[in-house]
């Protein structure tokens, strides 16, 4: 079989591989941010004896967690299991894992030239290659692999800012009105850094690609236009040059996603803040859409959650570019069987 034929018999296989390239699916695809994790009980199992950062240095024990959700929930979709951090890592910031989660004993915002500390070592990333090679050895053939990366103001916030529990990282942001030069060059050296780890995972059997910009509203819509996405593109490039579609994930980007365009990416990943129809009206046609039921909806009774997923069939109808998600991470202590639920609804649910 040629790869053209076996690539397109996979989209028929598999609603995702089908929307993210375009073709129609009889129905949305689904899988939800953070799923590798948090709500399993398989992983939690694992995670009594295995800490978070011992578990993605493992590629078994990795590319384990990254099919679970497909095993376990019913998920069209798996993310490797990794973190946006280990580009950081990758680059020479200390991180401290813990169970609290990451911590930075030694913020680069102390230091007088910060990017004079970084230094880009790929050897550290070499985990994440094996375990999408392990991935690529367990999975099913038609079962899609998402690839992933911090967005570089998510990244440059952790790394100047050191872990902000008010999530404004507001000495950063006025470190990038009153140190721009410096800011640019550390987001000169981040981005290099990413692209090569797109690269790698490309090399390594990934379908899809994710940015997960998670601070995207830390700072003005203008600002994250005019310093910010002249990076995200590269990295979008990057993705692109493999023939990987992509999807960015601006959370709290607010009526900035009017302003995204098919330079930036192929799917606009929406938070819980906008509604769906909203998004479509303001984002530019060519573009797909992914989101965004909220999070804690999954802490509601069935019948709560059934009555918001009724109203996404009007909307699939219109429009068929559309990946079903969540508008931010799943929360720690989700029912499974509520996940287990909307999976379940939207594969068998009249979408005609």
């Amino acid at each position: 079989m040629s790869n053209f034929a076996a690539n397109f018999k996979k989209m028929q296989n598999n609603p995702f591989l089908a929307v993210v390239n375009n073709q129609n699916a009889q129905r949305p695809p689904v899988w939800m941010m953070r799923q590798a994790g948090r709500v399993l009980p398989r992983y939690r199992n694992i995670t009594r004896t295995t800490p978070f950062r011992s578990i993605m240095a493992n590629p078994k024990l990795a590319a384990e967690v990254t099919l679970m959700p497909i095993e376990d929930m019913g998920m069209d979709a798996a993310i490797l299991f990794s973190d946006i951090l280990v580009v950081p890592e990758a680059l020479g910031v200390k991180v401290e894992w813990t169970s609290e989660g990451p911590t930075f004993p030694c913020p680069l915002i102390e230091k007088s030239v910060p990017a004079d500390s970084l230094h880009f070592d790929v050897n550290r990333l070499a985990h994440v290659a094996d375990t999408l090679d392990e991935i690529g050895r367990q999975k099913s053939a038609d079962t899609p692999v998402i690839g992933f990366c911090g967005g570089v103001l998510t990244c440059l916030c952790y790394m100047l800012g050191g872990r902000d529990r008010s999530m404004q990282f507001t000495d950063v942001v006025r470190y990038l009105y009153t140190n721009r030069e410096e800011a640019k060059q550390m987001l000169e050296i981040l981005t290099r850094a990413t692209e090569e780890y797109v690269h790698l995972q490309a090399a390594h059997g990934i379908d899809a690609f994710q940015i997960f910009e998670s601070f995207a509203g830390t700072i003005s819509v203008d600002l994250y236009l005019s310093l910010i996405m002249p990076y995200i593109r590269r990295i979008t490039a990057a993705a692109r040059s493999h023939g990987l579609p992509v999807i960015f994930f601006p959370k709290g980007f607010g009526v900035g996603i009017n302003s995204i365009t098919r330079e930036d990416c192929d799917f606009v990943s929406v938070d819980w803040h906008t509604p769906l129809e909203s998004a479509r009206r303001i984002i530019a046609p060519e573009l797909g859409i992914q989101g965004n039921m909220d999070p804690r909806l999954l802490f509601a009774s069935q019948k709560d959650i059934e009555q918001q997923l009724n109203a996404y069939i009007p909307f699939f109808k219109q429009n068929p570019k559309w990946i079903f998600n969540l508008g931010h991470g799943l929360h720690k202590d989700t029912p499974i069987e509520n996940v287990r639920f909307v999976t379940d609804w939207i594969r068998n649910a009249d979408w005609k």
